[in-house]
């Protein structure tokens, strides 16, 4: 096997996706999706492979360079397939599409996923990684059956349509009159807590996903309810997350999941969708309790974020690579010996504080994770708690200090709208928490750049740029979570261009993706060149895009008293109540659009001169999801609740509004 550098290019090396400029050099024959290669497939009567991951994918790394660098296995692809690499960040209703077959084929999914079709792109059959050994056989053996038994082949491609047409589509509307909301969110409640781990956080077994928007539903949910437990996960959660592996010390910022049920053993790669995510949650968090690590990780988070995916355009890159120089995690692992040359006499206290031992806690190798609490470490070094913390504080930032001298991991270079707009709305809950004016200059730095670069005069998102390339038609998550964000901008800074901006990407949003026949929108525009349109309806690390729109319409309805908005709205969640009565913790966006709709507005009337600054306090202490704030002369005092529509008494105490807020149960409404 050769270096995959000594290998001449391929098609990929004309593309500007990271992912796709990895494997321009594979001996392997890549294409990258589009006519070319179907048309290809069907002359020569070839299945497709469709090899879908992306750039800082672990096992993506591993396949690559088991299989697509290894000049038998490629000559095998390049003779009896049209090859065809897809970077699913890129195009995720193409990975939709084809992680559905692989998971009606095998019953699970991941990446890198490799996906057979017919020469229309119809799955076949596929999977997940696959060990050279085994690659090799099944590439030769599914070969000769399409050439032998074409028949076969093409009965399980119908097989397998029929499956992915039946999933994740609503076709008709359902009577919103006939659904109970209330009972509704009462079950998906307690069917979500009997996937609690009680011990460690989360939901049981491994691996382990944060699930940011879940534990924002359940942080909503418990304050909102009698349901303290709810509280309480949520909270352990948070802190099970904070102190374990997956959680960057040294640097800040988190990985993307841990391997283990412990938060311990991390997927090294960072991904911008989590961590904005994680800075919303933490700082959502901290308003309810304000637990000094919840405020230590947001700060953390948002300034590895601007270290190293900012561009010096405003919007911010993808993801970290998990591999350094070809191994996992070497950017972030740590032997005992460099600590002591790195610390000298403080080498102790910190590898104590952090679990490190001589003989690693990973392969040989240490990953730091708060082992012992300042309180603890204060009783064995004979240190004050604020001398332990001193100390700790002052280590981790020689020890960043000194990883800065490291091989890097690749940074993915691609700005993504809808990413972009998940890190808008994080920075701007925690500037409304935290009142640091930096994080939402950077908000406002982003959206600016989405405006100038990512949407067009008439409202079209456009939805990545790359290498000074701003490309690909935006699909629904970007259109959603731009327009919730925009909102997001608009309610905290009053700037009137933000609503009216947000106005114009759903109008879009409705021509490119609503269906009228069942009041839902798809996930891909109207002129996709895919084997079928796609609904987004389950709700992953990343809500559901449809599930965003819901929230969209809903304030939209609140802001500007559009009726028609509300209506959509309330269509869509009667449309997913079956889903939602089934679908425990993989619809926590759908069960939270639920429990809005079933709190009451409340109406807040100042009547100060500092109308924005007295509205932000109230929001740091408050997570209830339908507030509106007014300035007002006609009260008497200087604020006034109006909760559905009972008003009670005007104040001069402004902690008084927030006892009121936070009183709330949907129990009652």
């Amino acid at each position: 096997m050769k270096n995959s550098n000594s290998f001449k290019p391929n098609r990929l090396v004309n593309e500007v996706s990271p992912y796709l400029l990895q494997h321009a050099y594979n001996p392997v024959d890549w294409y990258p999706w589009g006519d070319e290669a179907f048309e290809k497939a069907k002359k020569e009567n070839k299945l497709l492979l469709i090899s879908i991951g992306y750039s800082s994918c672990h096992w993506c790394h591993v396949m690559e360079n088991e299989s697509f660098t290894d000049e038998h296995v490629a000559k095998i692809m390049n003779k009896r397939y049209v090859c065809i690499k897809v970077d699913r960040e890129e195009r995720p209703d193409i990975d939709q599409i084809y992680m559905n077959a692989v998971q009606i084929i095998t019953g699970r999914g991941g990446w890198p996923l490799n996906c057979f079709a017919l020469p229309d792109g119809r799955p076949v059959y596929g999977g997940t990684y696959f060990p050279k050994e085994n690659w090799a056989s099944i590439l030769e053996s599914l070969d000769e059956t399409w050439k032998n038994e074409p028949n076969k082949i093409l009965e399980v491609a119908d097989e397998i349509s029929q499956g992915i047409s039946k999933t994740e589509i609503i076709h008709s509307k359902v009577d919103k009159d006939n659904v109970d909301f209330k009972n509704l969110l009462q079950k998906n409640l307690s069917s979500c807590k009997e996937q609690f781990d009680l011990k460690l956080g989360g939901t049981r077994g491994a691996p382990k996903f944060p699930m940011p928007g879940l534990i924002k539903f359940l942080l909503t949910a418990g304050q909102h309810s009698g349901q303290k437990e709810l509280l309480e996960h949520v909270f352990l959660t948070l802190e099970k997350i904070a102190n374990g592996g997956i959680y960057d010390h040294i640097g800040g910022g988190f990985f993307r999941y841990s391997v283990d049920e412990k938060w311990f053993v991390p997927h090294f790669e960072k991904m911008l969708y989590d961590n904005a995510q994680l800075v919303e949650v933490y700082s959502l968090a901290y308003r309810i309790n304000p637990n000094p690590t919840f405020k230590k990780v947001v700060e953390q988070t948002i300034s590895f974020a601007e270290r190293h995916l900012q561009s010096q355009q405003g919007g911010f890159y993808s993801s970290l690579d998990a591999d350094t120089a070809g191994q996992e995690g070497g950017f972030y692992t740590w032997q005992k010996s460099e600590l002591e040359q790195c610390l000298k006499d403080d080498s102790e206290l910190l590898s104590v504080a952090y679990g490190i031992t001589p003989v690693g806690n990973w392969e040989n190798k240490n990953i730091p994770f708060r082992a012992l609490t300042s309180s603890q470490l204060s009783s064995i070094f004979g240190l004050s708690e604020h001398e332990v913390d001193l100390k700790l504080e002052s280590g981790l930032k020689k020890l960043n200090d000194y990883r800065s001298y490291r091989v890097p991991p690749i940074v993915d270079d691609k700005i993504i709208t809808s990413w972009n707009a998940l890190m808008i709305s994080g920075l701007i809950a925690s500037y409304n928490t935290f009142a640091i004016e930096h994080h939402l200059d950077l908000a406002l730095g982003i959206a600016n750049y989405i405006t100038n670069n990512h949407i067009t005069d008439n409202g079209e998102v456009l939805r990545i740029t790359c290498k000074e390339k701003t490309y690909g038609a935006g699909l629904l998550d970007d259109y959603a979570f731009t327009a919730n964000a925009f909102i997001q901008l608009f309610l905290t800074t009053h700037d009137k261009k933000w609503i009216d901006l947000t106005e114009k990407i759903v109008e879009k949003a409705f021509e490119q993706f609503f269906d009228d026949g069942s009041g839902m929108f798809f996930f891909t525009p109207h002129n996709t060149e895919l084997i079928v349109r796609k609904m987004e309806l389950m709700d992953g690390v990343m809500p559901s895009a449809s599930a965003i729109m819901v929230k969209v319409l809903n304030q939209l309805a609140e802001i500007k008293n559009i009726d028609s908005y509300r209506k959509s709205s309330y269509q869509m969640l009667a449309n997913v109540s079956k889903h939602i009565e089934y679908g425990n913790v993989f619809v926590y966006e759908w069960a939270n659009q639920i429990l809005t709709t079933i709190l009451p507005t409340t109406q807040i009337k100042i009547n100060t001169a500092n109308l924005q600054e007295d509205e932000r306090y109230i929001k740091s202490k408050i997570v209830f999801p339908n507030v509106l704030f007014v300035n007002s002369e006609d009260i008497p005092n200087k604020y006034l609740i109006c909760i559905g529509n009972v008003c009670q008494s005007p104040t001069d105490n402004i902690d008084d509004i927030v006892k009121w807020i936070n009183a709330i149960k949907f129990e009652y409404y």
